[in-house]
């Protein structure tokens, strides 16, 4: 399954644009997304969330071919405007090559959280999640993939393990046909989830906002 998130904590020094090399900005963006960065009233926010997107598309195709290098230019996004606040929900795409992800951005007022799938699993369930820690980040986001992913399957979370990499979901030795990704970055820790394998969404699952679709605050590229 091709399936990739990335997770920005926006209070983390090293987001400041001001410490950033010179010939960063030239270097990972391509001439549009150069131009709508200079455009923005919201530069720093937009510039991490295309930076999260390139991360997120880059973990799908990887998935598919894992041979692929990161080469952050030849990802190249193509984003909704972010709300004037900086805060809410954007959708777009990501093209690599001949290979096309859909994308969705939130943000809130610390974090920027993407998620990228390949066209042909974008009709499937879809679980995303976000959460702080102040301890070993790599099994936060594995704890809260796997509290999170159990209830909405109607399965005891505490039976739910996230083992391997590429991380991979377990119910009771029995590995979940759920494509999974996880990441993490300073205080924020994050999952992803596809359920392609599975019927409507369950228990806990109706009240998680990430599953839901955020009409009011959901902007589609041009």
């Amino acid at each position: 399954m091709s399936l990739g998130n990335d997770v920005v904590d926006l209070g983390d020094p090293e987001t400041r644009l001001e410490v950033l090399h010179p010939r960063w900005t030239e270097r990972v963006f391509t001439a549009a997304e150069r131009r709508a960065l200079e455009a923005s009233p919201v530069r720093h926010r937009l510039h991490w969330s295309l930076w999260a997107a390139k991360e997120s598309a880059y973990k799908a195709r990887k998935r598919l071919a894992p041979g692929t290098v990161f080469s952050p230019r030849e990802f190249a996004v193509d984003l909704a405007p972010l709300p004037a606040s900086g805060v809410g929900v954007v959708v777009g795409r990501v093209v690599h090559r001949d290979d096309r992800f859909d994308l969705e951005v939130r943000l809130d007022r610390e974090s920027v959280h993407a998620v990228a799938r390949g066209r042909g699993e974008a009709s499937g369930p879809l679980l995303s999640g976000l959460g702080r820690t102040d301890r070993d980040p790599s099994l936060a986001a594995r704890r809260l993939a796997a509290t999170t992913i159990g209830p909405a399957l109607d399965l005891d979370p505490a039976a739910v393990e996230i083992v391997d990499r590429p991380p991979v979901a377990v119910h009771q030795d029995r590995r979940l046909d759920a494509g999974l990704s996880l990441s993490h970055h300073g205080r924020f820790v994050a999952f992803a989830c596809s359920l392609q394998g599975f019927g409507p969404l369950r228990g806990a699952a109706a009240e998680l906002p990430s599953l839901k679709t955020h009409a009011a605050d959901r902007r589609a590229p041009g």
